[in-house]
This record gives C-alpha cells, sequence and structure tokens, in this order.
C-alpha cells in the first residue's frame, strides 16, 4: 500500500471539501494526491461531439484549479481526466496506484436516494479495495 491519496474533482463545493481533505491527508502521510475528472460520454447522434469538447475544456480547467491549489499547498500531485464511470475510474486508479484512500464529496443526499441514483461515494463503497472517505461540503 502507497501513501497515495486518490480523489474525484469537478470543481464543486462537495470536490473543493474532498480536495483539500485529500491534501490534508497527504501532508500527514507524506504522500502524493491523483486527481481524477471522469466523464462518462454520451452516445447520442452527432450533436454529443460539441458536449464532449464541452466537458473537457471543463475537466482541463478544473484539473488546473487543482494543480494550482496543489502547488500553493505544497502537496505533490497528479492529475488525470478519464473517460468513464466515475465511481469506476476512482476504484481503478485506486488499484493500480495502491491508493491509501479515495476521498469524495458528498453531498447529504438520503441513502434511499443514493441507493436508487447510484451516487459516487455509495457506489465506491461496493467496488474500492481500500478506504473511501467521504466529505461533506460546509
Amino acid at each position: 500500500m502507497s501513501n497515495t491519496i486518490i480523489t474525484g474533482y469537478d470543481g464543486s463545493d462537495g470536490g473543493k471539501a474532498a480536495l483539500a481533505e485529500a491534501f490534508r491527508l497527504a501532508a500527514d502521510l507524506d504522500g502524493n494526491v491523483v486527481v481524477i475528472f471522469a466523464y462518462e460520454k454520451v452516445v447520442v447522434g452527432g450533436e454529443s461531439h460539441d458536449l464532449d469538447e464541452a466537458v473537457e475544456a471543463i475537466g482541463a480547467r478544473v484539473l488546473a484549479e487543482a494543480a494550482e491549489l496543489a502547488l500553493a499547498a505544497g502537496v505533490r500531485l497528479q492529475t488525470e481526466y478519464l473517460e468513464g464511470d466515475a465511481a469506476q475510474a476512482l476504484a481503478t486508479v485506486a488499484e493500480r496506484e495502491q491508493a491509501r484512500y479515495i476521498v469524495v464529496g458528498g453531498n447529504g443526499e438520503r441513502p434511499l436516494k443514493a441507493w436508487v441514483l447510484g451516487s459516487t461515494p455509495n457506489r465506491l463503497l461496493a467496488l474500492a479495495d481500500c478506504p473511501v472517505v467521504v466529505v461533506r461540503a460546509t
């Protein structure tokens, strides 16, 4: 097991809270952080290409933002833009990196709604081989 922390980041308040916690854990462990922006492509007609390009631009922007925040915090950081389901992407990278933790933001969904809709934190609990830390935005 490494001292690598995996976190999903999308620029949201929950994402920012998760990123801050990932930085704190990495500092405590003298580890590094891998920030993932994952997007599951929509395969529907020709207009999906425009959507994919827009999401790629957003992904590049939020990953650059995460890199700037890491630099300011003195945290070693790697970023990855991945296509596919967010929970699966985070679990796969965590396994590859032999991560200590996966840190994600939670928006406080009620358990039944999260189970029915398949929230990323809930899915990670089933997929991940390492502990999952869910951080709520304050």
